[in-house]
């Protein structure tokens, strides 16, 4: 009886293994605004990028630098590799999944060169958003620490 009144929340691992930042830190008007959703950032050590939550693919870029997912939970979930790789066409990245694939949390989505991203002159920062934060009652990000995939680092509660 006691759990009726507990707030059900929804969590999501680090697509990335690295460090969280705010994604207010990111260097990117677009993303720092929140324009596109809240979320939280993370400055990679490798460019492994994984699957946040269970869910179905709904879009892979065609130039491979980002992805997004619609979570079993129903948050519309965009991953961004690097600012600006879109410049870069697909150079640097390999994509394991296409649209309308199942995701579980954790499976290896695309791969980045993160030392050809540098040597591109592009930044590796990386954001995890949810595109329908207005849909939820709050998107939190857990930043400052050390990340890996096993990480929760992003928390949302629904309305």
């Amino acid at each position: 009886m006691f759990g009726l009144f507990k707030k059900k929340k929804n969590t999501f691992f680090s697509p990335m293994s690295g460090k969280s930042v705010s994604i207010k830190e990111v260097p990117d008007e677009t993303f720092s605004s929140e324009m596109l959703g809240k979320g939280v950032a993370i400055v990679p050590n490798d460019g492994l990028v994984t699957s946040p939550a269970d869910g179905k693919v709904t879009m892979v870029f065609e130039t491979l630098h980002a992805v997004s997912i619609l979570a079993d939970t129903g948050e519309e979930i965009l991953i961004h590799i690097g600012l600006d790789t879109v410049k870069m066409n697909g150079e640097g990245f390999s994509s394991f999944v296409k649209a309308g694939d199942r995701v579980k949390a954790k499976d290896l989505l695309i791969q980045a060169d993160l030392e050809k991203i540098k040597s591109a002159g592009f930044r590796t920062i990386t954001i995890m958003l949810v595109c329908n934060t207005m849909d939820f009652k709050s998107v939190e990000s857990i930043t400052d620490i050390p990340v890996t995939k096993d990480s929760e680092i992003l928390v949302v509660i629904p309305k």
